[in-house]
């Protein structure tokens, strides 16, 4: 696929940006790989594996989608999601707590998840699929920790975003280690992780089913859908972290026509941090990148 691999490369240089690309037609096999076995913290798109390991418990009969999990202090996490400002004592039910981790990366509802599962099978779970560059280690809280002075979701975020612009947040932790202490993974095995989803090959269809239509329903979708014709089905999944952007999912371009795609993103958005207007046009750049790379792939298998 020489064509789509030149404009793949060309958004990548307009980006200025370290990005892995795995892009792979379903029914054809034809594949473009580059940098696609680069390591990059997967920020919210271990969402995904947090997923496939829920339905695999699921699917075992450990609890149900209906079962209700107790919102407690202690899972309330920083960052997006909206199940931190609510009351301790809400129980969401499990397709509650699924939906919200993967249509608006609530990260209290992912750590919810990930205590119930635990990090361990989810991570074993990962490499029984033969994914064994993808590392799951930690849940979202402890990733901020790592990154900043406290984790407190409870703490003044205003103050907090100003020392985060003064200081930037700690890189020589384990939140952006590219190793099997952190939550990371590679293109080639994220995009091949939604590919045995949509072909139902880790687990029965309507499990596969169940997951692909919650992905379908993703809030966020200024990346890889960015400039797909109106009305293209995606199911994917964001993430997003200080310096790393990225998105994974499934292109619906017709019936007969279905891309896996995975873009996972690196850059230095510590030399835009005391620019606001600098900074927010860098993810512009980057966002815009990706949606080029989603309309690449689209046309090149349309």
């Amino acid at each position: 696929m020489p064509a789509l691999r030149t404009r793949i490369e060309q958004a990548i240089r307009d980006a200025n940006a370290g990005i892995g690309v795995a892009i792979r037609h379903i029914e054809s096999g034809d594949e473009v790989m580059i940098n696609a076995d680069t390591p990059v913290p997967l920020a919210r798109v271990v969402n995904i594996p947090v997923l496939v390991e829920a339905y695999r418990q699921l699917s075992e009969g450990r609890f149900r989608l209906g079962d209700r999990w107790l919102l407690e202090p202690r899972y309330k996490a920083l960052g997006s999601g909206i199940l931190t400002q609510f009351d301790d004592g809400l129980e969401p039910t499990v397709k509650d707590l699924l939906t919200l981790m993967i249509i608006i990366s609530d990260n209290t509802a992912t750590d919810i998840v990930m205590d119930r599962l635990g990090i361990e099978a989810i991570n074993s779970t990962m490499h029984q699929f033969g994914l064994t560059h993808t590392h799951v280690a930690h849940t979202l809280h402890d990733i901020f920790a790592d990154m900043l002075p406290s984790a407190d979701p409870g703490q003044d975020r205003y103050a907090l975003a100003r020392w985060a612009a003064e200081h930037g947040v700690r890189r020589d932790g384990f939140s952006y280690s590219l190793g099997p202490d952190n939550n990371v993974s590679t293109p080639r095995e994220m995009t091949l992780l939604v590919e045995m989803i949509f072909k139902a090959e880790i687990l029965t269809r309507e499990a596969c089913d169940s997951m692909l239509e919650m992905m379908l329903k993703q809030q966020l979708n200024d990346r890889l859908p960015r400039f797909l014709p109106h009305g293209t089905r995606i199911a994917h999944k964001t993430g997003t972290f200080v310096g790393v952007r990225n998105d994974c999912g499934i292109i619906t371009v017709n019936d007969h026509s279905h891309v896996a795609v995975t873009t996972l993103s690196t850059w230095d958005q510590d030399a835009f941090r005391h620019d606001p207007v600098a900074e927010w046009w860098r993810f512009v750049e980057i966002d815009t990148a990706l949606g080029h790379i989603g309309l690449a792939a689209y046309e090149a298998f349309a």
